[in-house]
């Protein structure tokens, strides 16, 4: 394990797949060490894309909320849970037609826009994210969907997410509680599974060993990195990290993204997919 002050030494990075929350923002406050670093990055044309367990967000909303803070990206740069929600369910599931919706407008938009039918009624399919608005009614719908036979997915296992002076409940303590209730376990499109970092990675199309993987939570970015075989790097400007000892370790831990010193070899040949 590196230390927190330790160098990165591989000997060319050719991409950077990173979180949001927690890495370049807490809430509605920019890390500015991070917004800079990933500006410097910009400029040298070090292509990175962002993948976010946010449900709640649209590309085009992180877009606006980073051009704020003065990095300036586009909606092809950005992996929200919700879209990959949405894009899942429809392949796994191509018979199904009703999708019962807990969480933002942005995820029942990103059911609508695969084709599938926003409904409470009679759905084949439960899909829960992060709902600020959550009732004991939703809630209750969910269950006897569930226990009637729908699928059940849930955007992201997140139980916490950084705020600017704190912490708030994560879409995971929602979803953990209908999992509880009706003894099913959902379907997790969002880190640490790695489905979002393959969308990243193809968008980018840089080779995984010389592609980076930036997170604040081990539980989640950094499984997700590890498990899409990427090397990995922990920023501990988000949610602390908790020790458990089954989880895979990540490769560097840094206080700040201005820590980070990367030999840059980017659109290199030798890195780039043909």
């Amino acid at each position: 394990m590196a230390s927190p002050n330790s160098h990165l030494n591989w000997p060319s990075v050719a991409g950077i797949i990173s979180d949001l929350d927690g890495v370049l923002y807490r809430g509605d406050a920019a890390i500015v060490d991070a917004i800079e670093a990933f500006a410097r990055w910009q400029v040298v044309g070090l292509p990175f894309c962002f993948v976010t367990n946010n449900s709640t967000l649209t590309p085009e909303d992180v877009v606006r909320k980073l051009e704020a803070f003065g990095l300036a990206i586009a909606p092809n740069e950005v992996v929200t849970s919700a879209i990959a929600a949405a894009e899942l369910a429809r392949a796994k599931y191509p018979d199904a037609s009703r999708v019962y919706v807990i969480g933002a407008p942005s995820l029942a938009n990103a059911v609508a826009t695969v084709g599938l039918d926003v409904t409470d009624q009679e759905p084949e399919i439960v899909m829960m994210g992060l709902d600020r608005g959550i009732t004991h009614e939703k809630m209750r719908i969910a269950v006897e969907a569930i226990l009637n036979g729908a699928a059940f997915i849930g955007t992201n296992p997140d139980l916490l997410l950084p705020t600017a002076d704190g912490f708030e409940p994560g879409a995971g303590a929602t979803i953990s509680a209908v999992a509880a209730a009706t003894q099913v376990k959902p379907l997790i499109v969002g880190k640490p599974e790695p489905h979002m970092i393959k969308t990243a990675l193809s968008r980018l199309g840089t080779e995984r060993s010389a592609t980076l993987m930036i997170g604040d939570q081990i539980a989640t970015d950094i499984q997700a990195g590890k498990r899409a075989g990427l090397p990995t790097v922990l920023v501990t400007t988000g949610v602390p990290p908790r020790e458990n000892p089954a989880l895979a370790r990540p490769d560097f831990i840094v206080s700040s993204l201005a820590e980070i010193e990367i030999p840059i070899l980017a659109g290199s040949p030798r890195q780039r997919r043909a």
